[in-house]
């Protein structure tokens, strides 16, 4: 071989490579598209302009999806409604473009209002959470977000009808506005997503939400009043307390899916490779929302807890 020779075919493998990252970077981004991170894994950094400044509150929620982009490649932000410092629709609107300067976008909002829940046992209080979640449903097509997720609180067979009752006035609502309304599992040892805004001020005094039911039996009501109130779900992996329930709770909630699941790591109750497998089983399409710094293996690091579920989930998905 003669040194053109060398030289050319050097230069052809190294377009060859070339290529190959090129394809690995594509399937990269096709997977990244797929991906979200919810806000609340980075709760303890969020600054708080109603409180003083804290120097362990480094991150502005305005810069939520700047970060995002920079330091995952992702563009789906995933908020809970007591991380919004307000709901003027001057604010939204720029959160919305300032989120547009990422190609970043709100997929899902979470709205924790304690008492006020669909299952609670004072119509008064289920009335509030009606009125509450119609307001962040207006919100939410402000945001351009076509989704919420409502806290079902403790559904039972004996509340069960006036669940489906007012959850279908959520859905309806939404539907109204092209936003879907959905509630996920609970109970089964994930987070806790009712957390206040950090250095809020303490909420009223009101009666404490009792905690769901856990295992199979959960999911199934759940289901029920899904199906009958015509809303969503929105599957979250890691609130199911063991491997068995999780993939039997997945198939029952999946094809009830609102585009949007949960995901979390805890080796101890189920192998998230698996689970991730099974939504592939079940055709899903929609988003994997990373829900880090609860149980399992989280550390201090929001960053870190974050990047251990990023690098399962796009290994496997």
């Amino acid at each position: 071989m003669n040194r053109r020779e060398f030289l050319a075919g050097a230069a052809a493998a190294a377009g060859l490579a070339g290529t190959r990252r090129g394809w690995a970077q594509v399937r990269d981004q096709a997977k990244l598209t797929r991906v979200a991170i919810m806000s609340l894994g980075f709760n303890s950094m969020l600054k708080n302009p109603d409180q003083p400044t804290n120097p362990a509150r480094t991150l502005d929620i305005m810069d939520i999806g700047q970060m995002y982009a920079d330091r995952y490649g992702v563009h789906n932000v995933e908020m809970q409604h007591s991380h919004f410092p307000s709901t003027e629709e001057s604010w939204l609107k720029d959160f919305r473009a300032r989120l547009a300067k990422t190609k970043s976008q709100v997929t899902n909002i979470n709205l924790e209002f304690g008492p006020q829940n669909i299952s609670a046992d004072d119509p008064a209080l289920r009335q509030q959470a009606l009125d509450r979640t119609k307001q962040w449903i207006d919100y939410a097509a402000i945001l351009g977000c076509p989704r919420i997720m409502v806290n079902q609180g403790a559904p039972t067979p004996e509340n069960k009808r006036v669940a489906i009752e007012t959850l279908k006035a959520m859905g309806d609502y939404g539907k109204s506005k092209k936003i879907m309304v959905a509630m996920e599992n609970r109970g089964g040892g994930g987070g806790r997503r009712g957390a206040a805004p950090p250095g809020a001020p303490p909420a009223p005094a009101t009666l404490p939400v009792p905690a769901a039911p856990a295992g199979p039996a959960a999911y199934i009501l759940l289901v029920e009043i899904i199906k009958d109130s015509g809303t969503y779900a929105n599957c979250d992996l890691g609130n199911f307390p063991d491997q068995d329930t999780q993939h039997a709770g997945m198939r029952a909630m999946f094809p009830l899916t609102d585009g949007n699941c949960h995901v979390k790591l805890n080796p101890a109750r189920y192998d998230l490779p698996a689970a991730l497998a099974l939504t592939k089983e079940l055709a899903y399409k929609g988003i994997y929302s990373i829900e880090a710094g609860g149980g399992g293996v989280a550390g201090a690091d929001p960053y870190e807890n974050v990047q251990r579920i990023y690098d399962v989930l796009l290994a496997n998905i």
